[in-house]
């Protein structure tokens, strides 16, 4: 099934609301992340912030018929296709639990990236499936599990499963 989008907005206009750009800088960092995850960064009022960025044109609602809830897409990244809609919100909720839990979200080379910065370490994040190349899988990373994923993590990776993101806080396993 095709992944349905809001149609476009005019050029994005001028955002005045801090907390709102803050959201923006979040979703930017994640490549978008679904209304659940962004509701944990903030409760009380992620649904006027969304209001905001979707009213000056910032980002974009994103659905796919049969989906729990809507995928929220910034302006300046492409909306997810079909077949990687379950990843891209897979990967919003691991970013928007690593910043509930004191890390923060870096882009290095493209590719998103969890930083701690109590211990200093910083690891690429990854949905599996589809598995790591094998350039990527040499180096510690962070990956979040979808349904029938668990044997493609590589060795040494840190892991979360989708479900478990979506009820509690973030709780990391490692592959051994």
């Amino acid at each position: 099934m095709p992944v349905l989008i809001d149609p476009p907005k005019p050029p994005p206009g001028i955002l005045c609301d801090r907390r709102a750009a803050r959201l923006l800088e979040v979703l930017k960092m994640c490549g978008g992340a679904p209304e659940g995850a962004i509701a944990v960064l903030a409760p009380a009022r992620y649904r006027a912030l969304l209001r905001v960025l979707r009213g000056a044109g910032f980002v974009r609602r994103c659905w796919k018929p049969g989906a729990e809830e809507a995928f929220w897409c910034p302006a300046c990244c492409q909306p997810p296709a079909s077949r990687d809609y379950e990843a891209r919100c897979a990967l919003g909720w691991l970013g928007c639990r690593v910043l509930e839990a004191g890390g923060r979200i870096e882009r290095i080379e493209g590719v998103a990236a969890a930083f701690f910065p109590k211990t200093g370490v910083r690891l690429p994040m990854r949905a599996v499936p589809p598995a790591p190349p094998a350039a990527e899988a040499a180096v510690p990373g962070l990956a979040v599990v979808l349904p029938g994923g668990g044997e493609l993590i590589p060795r040494g990776w840190y892991f979360a499963r989708l479900g478990e993101l979506k009820e509690g806080k973030l709780r990391l396993w490692k592959k051994t």
